[in-house]
């Protein structure tokens, strides 16, 4: 995808960070960045799969305090030249880790999830919310308190990105997501024939702004 197009933002949809080591993830991130001059956009969540989390040697009650190690670990790798991190679940000396991304300090951090919980974090480590597209969730709502959430913080609301993970490729859904307050849409791309998914994204072109 980065190789085939020029303007397009890519995104993960939902990369599981506590079931990702960091240095790689970083380097990986990173590499994506760099080749396609700066239009990664990086999507994260915790995960809900006990059963897989476990198979990656995760205790999920303790997943939230990983990702965000492993977050701002990552951060330090992009950002520093000799990055170091020791936490409780995260600890490396001095490395070097390269390339760095194109984008500065690093591509925005969005994470996924609709609770308070999500909330918080995001507005303590990460760039945008990632809530999905889903049945029943007031969108407009949520954004009304995430921005609650950033002010008590005083983080400054302009910094914060909002942007619908699994959105359906439909205008008048698009019209609505702008008008609450929402800046941009990541459209999965079904696993399907070649063929198949060209005619979607075909259809999706016309979306495109």
């Amino acid at each position: 995808a980065a190789a085939a197009s020029k303007t397009l933002t890519i995104g993960t949809g939902i990369c599981l960070i506590p079931q990702r080591e960091p240095l790689a993830t970083a380097k990986a991130v990173a590499s994506l960045d760099l080749l396609s001059g700066g239009r990664v956009m990086f999507g994260m969540g915790a995960g809900w799969n006990v059963d897989e989390m476990e198979n990656h040697g995760t205790a999920p009650e303790t997943r939230f305090k990983l990702l965000e190690e492993r977050v701002r670990a990552m951060k330090a790798l992009w950002t520093e030249e000799e990055a170091a991190f020791h936490g409780d679940f995260v600890n490396f000396d001095p490395v070097w880790s390269y390339p760095k991304p194109v984008q500065k300090p690093h591509p925005p951090l969005y994470l996924g999830g609709e609770s308070i919980h999500t909330m918080r974090r995001v507005v303590d480590f990460c760039d945008g919310w990632l809530p999905r597209a889903r049945g029943g969730f007031d969108m407009a709502a949520g954004i009304a308190q995430l921005r609650e959430v950033a002010d008590a913080a005083g983080r400054d609301w302009s910094t914060i990105g909002v942007s619908v993970f699994g959105a359906k490729p439909d205008a008048e859904i698009f019209a609505g997501y702008a008008e609450a307050g929402v800046d941009g849409a990541l459209i999965v791309v079904p696993s399907e024939p070649r063929d198949d998914v060209l005619r979607r994204l075909d259809g999706y072109a016309d979306l495109i702004e």
